[in-house]
């Protein structure tokens, strides 16, 4: 029987922001995902929170890829439901064994925030798809102006230390590369809507979300 690795402090806040978030963007999720079918490659798949989206016939395969070993120990047991038509790989995007152009579909919910380069990441998973194959996106961004702005930038620092997140995140500019993506001569997400029961100072500080799904050329 396999360990589970025991989470320290910052590692249980870290996940529970992760549960939280996907709590909040379940009818985001339910309305930018209806349409995944085929081979689907989900870059960051965290503790497997989009089981629940991706767990229909219409999904031959489902390849979450995640780095974390404090996470895939529970992205196996959310898959676990789905049989052999899903499987965790623990490592980077660049280490995954699959040949370019192979998936029809690829997943980033809230990556882009924490990888170090979200260009090359763009590019990378614009390679493995199939020609029409689509991107979807749900990422948080910084916001424009005003008091959140302000609590933004004061909580940037700490933000990123506690969740390896940037709580300031701009992923139109890693997605508007030009050439990759069927008219997209200017990328616009659209607003996302949320869930939330109550307030939450560690959640203000994702808001807003924008939410885009981008066809391949």
């Amino acid at each position: 029987m396999e360990n589970k690795p025991k989470l320290g402090r910052l590692d249980k806040m870290a996940r529970n922001i992760l549960l939280d978030t996907s709590k909040m963007l379940k009818d985001a999720k339910t309305e930018l995902f209806s349409d995944i079918r085929g081979r689907v490659l989900e870059i960051g798949a965290g503790i497997g929170v989009n089981v629940y989206f991706l767990n229909k016939p219409e999904v031959s395969e489902w390849i979450a890829v995640e780095p974390d070993t404090k996470l895939t120990l529970e992205c196996r047991e959310a898959l676990k439901v789905m049989g052999n038509r899903a499987k965790v790989f623990e490592g980077f995007l660049h280490e995954l064994d699959e040949p370019s152009e192979s998936f029809d579909c690829v997943i980033f919910t809230t990556l882009l925030c924490s990888v170090p380069d979200p260009t090359q990441m763009v590019r990378d998973a614009h390679k493995m798809l199939k020609p029409g194959g689509k991107l979807y996106v749900i990422e948080h961004m910084g916001a424009g102006l005003g008091a959140r702005a302000v609590f933004q930038l004061s909580a940037k620092l700490p933000w990123h230390l506690i969740t390896g997140c940037n709580c300031r995140n701009n992923p139109v500019k890693a997605l508007a590369q030009p050439g990759l993506w069927k008219g997209n001569e200017k990328i616009e997400l659209s607003d996302v809507p949320l869930r939330v029961k109550k307030f939450s100072i560690l959640l203000e500080l994702l808001k807003p979300f924008g939410m885009v799904a981008l066809t391949k050329s």
